[in-house]
This record gives structure tokens, sequence and C-alpha cells, in this order.
């Protein structure tokens, strides 16, 4: 195959199209550029189907997973390594470097039986006269490099609570938290229970590195990462373009065919997502993540669905995303603070007034799912909690029940919002103010808001969690008493003995059955004492192109790259 080249694109590429002139609307510079390609013929057809083009409006700093934390980050790193498991679309723990593994010891200990026929990408990389196997002694490393303390690694957490800390780094200490009594085994012992620990070990962070590349500092292994995955790093121009290639030893197969089937993968960083946008339309990127703008508005209806100009021309995945947006109340007792808020029943006044349907299908044009259940999204719970729906004669009577009838004597609120965020915020303005409730809106920076939230400074804020792994308890910890900011995510200052103990047994629980009992029981007793309101769940969208296969999606909004395929 010949190098990858900047692709051309006949007839539509120019002014005409990329500066969106005024006399013309959006949506016929849509059409007029998609009926622009339909009439072109690929100058270079036969390469192109083996390579997948994209933009990465956001930088990439890093190709550690030590240290991957953007989306666009753990995108391309995750072409590049494995870990031991991954999850499948179900978000159930499927085997990766690990064929199979058994849970023993009532949860405290994980034994891990690896495949033998997994090598690091070295002979492409950096010439391996022959292949560099993994073996279970880079699994240890690989997770003692997490919890040391050289490393900085913001993926500590993994681990960090969760096993005792190693004394030493004897790979081959068997009572040790990571242990590797030969090549092909691998155990991790915890001093706890913890029953997301396969998720987690399925996150980025967990992924398998080598030693001696890691720790060469001449070789810049953020830089110049080597792994296991599909795909190797051939390129990286930091800001302009990376380019993977195949990795022709990768171990996985499909129906007895090798992966990945694609011969390289392009990124593009272009910051101006119109541009990019644009750009995907006159079909120079097979795909593209995301919708903002007047993209949203001319290509979506308001259910979230592709209007029938763009029909057949593109293709959209439209899926649930592990987002939850909130409003937080600041309830610890704090005389600083709004001392209306520490009532749940003005909280639940301010919960019944808010229309959330209303805000997706007006604000986001269907992009989420209205927030009718709990924190926790429905997704995650096989049994779903009741939570609040729009009933201003409810909020009234939550309202009198609060002691402020019609909002009479009711404090004027102060909610803190970012820019991109203000219209929603006016949205729940508006709905307060119609059972009584005044409110002012101060807009920060996501930077300031942060910072001043985490240090119990805003009396109403929107939040956002986007899970770290696919696993409820990782929403429920955010209202754990143990977890109040600014040392944890617990925002709010929410404080439950009954829920701390329902999260604490969450954590330990084994059986799939019991704990999501337990699961729906806690997000009930959140919803009950409301000390936030949740605003909706989050969706996904993906564009591409009809000559692309394979491209999937799922709640963590992963971008799996080894099965897909284009047509000509």
């Amino acid at each position: 195959m010949s190098e990858i080249s900047d692709s051309h694109v006949c007839g539509v590429k120019g002014k005409v199209i990329f500066k969106a002139p005024c006399l013309l609307s959006f949506t016929l510079i849509l059409l007029y550029t998609i009926v622009g390609i339909l009439g072109c013929k690929n100058v270079n057809k036969v390469s192109d189907t083996l390579i997948f083009r994209y933009n990465e409006d956001a930088s990439v700093s890093t190709l550690d997973p030590a240290f991957v934390k953007s989306q666009s980050e753990l995108w391309i790193t995750s072409q590049i390594f494995n870990g031991l498991v991954e999850l499948d679309s179900n978000l159930a723990p499927i085997p990766m470097i690990a064929k199979k593994w058994s849970i023993e010891n009532n949860g405290l200990t994980y034994r891990f039986t690896l495949r033998n026929d997994v090598q690091f990408h070295g002979q492409e990389r950096v010439g391996f006269k022959q292949a560099r196997w993994v073996t279970a002694h880079d699994v240890v490393y690989s997770f003692q490099r997490l919890l040391n303390p050289e490393t900085a690694s913001p993926g500590a957490w993994i681990f960090s609570d969760k096993v005792n800390l190693p004394k030493s780094h004897n790979l081959l200490d068997s009572n040790a938290a990571f242990y590797a009594p030969n090549d092909s085994v691998f155990v991790l012992k915890l001093k706890k229970p913890f029953a997301a620990m396969l998720s987690l070990l399925a996150t980025a962070y967990c992924y398998i590195v080598p030693k001696e590349f890691v720790e060469d500092a001449k070789y810049q292994f953020a830089r110049n990462p080597i792994g296991t995955g599909p795909f190797y790093l051939k390129l990286w121009e930091e800001d302009v373009k990376l380019v993977l290639r195949k990795n022709v030893h990768y171990f996985e197969k499909e129906q007895g065919k090798p992966l990945p089937y694609l011969e390289a993968v392009n990124v593009d960083f272009i910051k101006n997502k119109q541009t990019a946008f644009m750009r995907f339309v006159a079909g120079e990127y097979d795909f593209f993540n995301g919708l903002e703008g007047s993209f949203k508005d001319e290509l979506l209806s308001n259910k979230g669905e592709l209007k029938p100009a763009f029909i057949g021309k593109i293709q959209l995945i439209n899926k649930p995303f592990l987002n939850t947006e909130y409003l937080g109340f600041w309830v610890d007792s704090d005389l600083e603070k709004v001392d209306a808020l520490q009532n749940p029943h003005f909280r639940k006044a301010l919960n019944l007034a808010v229309d959330r349907a209303a805000i997706v299908r007006y604000l986001r044009n269907g992009m989420g799912y209205p927030a009718h259940a709990g924190f926790v999204p429905p997704v995650l719970n096989s049994k779903v909690v009741e939570g609040y729906s729009y009933s201003p004669t409810k909020a009234k009577e939550a309202l009198k029940l609060a002691g402020y009838p019609l909002g009479k004597g009711a404090p004027v609120l102060s909610l803190t919002t970012t820019a991109d965020y203000l219209d929603m915020a006016v949205y729940v303005k508006k709905y307060w103010e119609n059972i009584g409730i005044k409110v002012n809106i101060e807009v920060l920076t996501g930077g300031m808001l942060r910072q001043t939230r985490n240090k119990g400074k805003l009396p109403i804020f929107r939040g956002s969690w986007i899970a770290d792994y696919a696993d409820a308890e990782n929403y429920l910890a955010c209202f754990y008493s143990k977890n109040h900011s600014p040392s944890g995510p617990n925002y709010t200052h929410y404080q439950s003995d009954k829920f701390d103990a329902l999260y604490e047994a969450i954590v330990a629980e084994l059986d799939f059955a019991k704990r999501q009992q337990l699961i729906y029981e806690a997000d009930s007793l959140l919803m009950n004492d409301a000390p936030l309101l949740v605003l909706y769940y989050d969706k996904s969208i993906r564009l591409f192109q009809n000559h692309v296969h394979g491209l999937k999606n799922d709640v963590t909004n992963r971008l799996v790259l080894k099965r897909v395929w284009k047509s000509q």
C-alpha cells in the first residue's frame, strides 16, 4: 500500500464550503457538498478503503496509559494497548490478555491465566529481532507502576485504597498485592472485596506496558508508546497529525479472520470544530463525533433523529452515554449558605418545578433522556428508580410544606453555571420563578466553577458526572460522606448514615441480584433526600459515511476500530 497522503476531494473543497457564506443556509451548503461528493471519483480509491480518517479537536499530550485522562487520548491509546480484560457492549467483562480468571477467597483474590500469544509492538517500532511476549511479570510491573509515588499517575486511585501498598517491588513476593507465580499466571490480592474490580481493570490506566521501554528515559514512552493493541504508532506530529498502522502480529481473530481489518488510522488535529465538520461532510473524514451549535439544529430533529434531507446521505448512531447532567445543592449546615437548601421539602419543590423533557427537546434536540429516575443512569440499574416529573402543583405543595407558600419569604437563589450551559440555566430560572422563587444566575469559567464548588462556596451549581468506569457504584460514590469535597466528589456535602451503609454494602456485594437491589435502594434514598436536581442522562452521537462498516458505540462512548472496514 502507498504511504498515507492528504485526502483529495473533487469540486467541494474551498472557501465556499468552509467559510459558510451568509447568502446560503447551512442546510443548502451541506446538501450541495454531499451532492458534490456523490459525483466525484476518488483518485486513490483502493488504498483509501484501508485507511480510517477522523479529526480530533482536542489536544493529545500523552499516549502513556498511566496518564491519559481525556477522551481524545483514550481513543488513541485504546488502539495501541490492551488490558487483562475489556468490557463487551453490555458492559460485561470479557477476556483480553487474560484468557480466563477466577475470583477466590470471598472476593479478595483474583487469579488470571494469561494468553501465550500476545506480544508487544517492538518488531515494528524499534526493530526487535524476535517477538517480545507478554508475561504475568509485565502485569505486575504495570500495576505496581500505577501505585509508585514516583510515577505520580492520576490513575493511582484504581488500587490505592483497595490493596496493601507494596513494601518493595519484588515481582516474586507471594504476599504482595500483585504477584506472578510464573509467566502465565497473575494474582491480584485485595484488602477488602470490591465488586466492580473487573470493570476497573478494563480502564486505560490498567493497560499493560513493557518495563524496558517505560524506564528508558531516552525513549520517551509518552510519545513513543509500545503496546499490544491492534495498531501501533507510526507518526505523531503534535497538533497536526497522528498515524497508526496495523499490527500484523495482533492476537485477536473474528470468525477465523485476523484483526484489525484496516491498514491504518489517520487522526488530524483541527481545533475549529466547524471546519472539521465541513471536511467530514466533504468526505475527507470517515466519521464525526458529537454535534453542537448550528450543526445540531440543522441536522437533527427535536427527537434526535436525522432530518429528512440527510437520510441516506450519512449514517447516525445515537446511543445513551454514561453522563448525568445535574444541579447540585449545598446541603451542609453552614450558616453562610442558604438555609432553605437544607430543607428537603424546598429541594423537592425545586425538583418538581422543572420540565426536564422540554429542556431535552428544545435545548438538546433530543440528545439525551429526561432525568425522571435517579442519579445513576438507568442503563446501569435493572430496577428503575422513581425520580421527579414536572408538576407545578406538587412543587407549590412542597414549597408550602417547606414554609414558603407561593415563594413568600423564600431567599433569592444563586445558580452558578458555565457559558455553554447558560441557556439551560435560564430555562431552570424560568421554571423556578413560576412557583415564586427568584433566581440570580452567575456565569464562571469551568475551572473557576470547579474551584469554588470544591471549596463549598456555591449554593447551587451546574455539574455533570461521566463514569470513570461502567458501574453504578462510581455514581453513588459522589454522595458517600467520606468523599466530601475538596478531597472527594461529594460536592453537595450530603450525609446520611443509611445511604453510607447501603453504599458500603454495594462496594462489597458480589451477588448480582442482591447488588442491584442495594443500588436501587441507595439511589431511591438519594432522590427522596434530593441533594441535587438531575436534569438529563446524556446521549452520544456519531455521524459516519455510508462506506464505513462495523463502527459501533455503547454507553461508554469507546472508539473500537479493530472491527471497522470500508467498502468501495
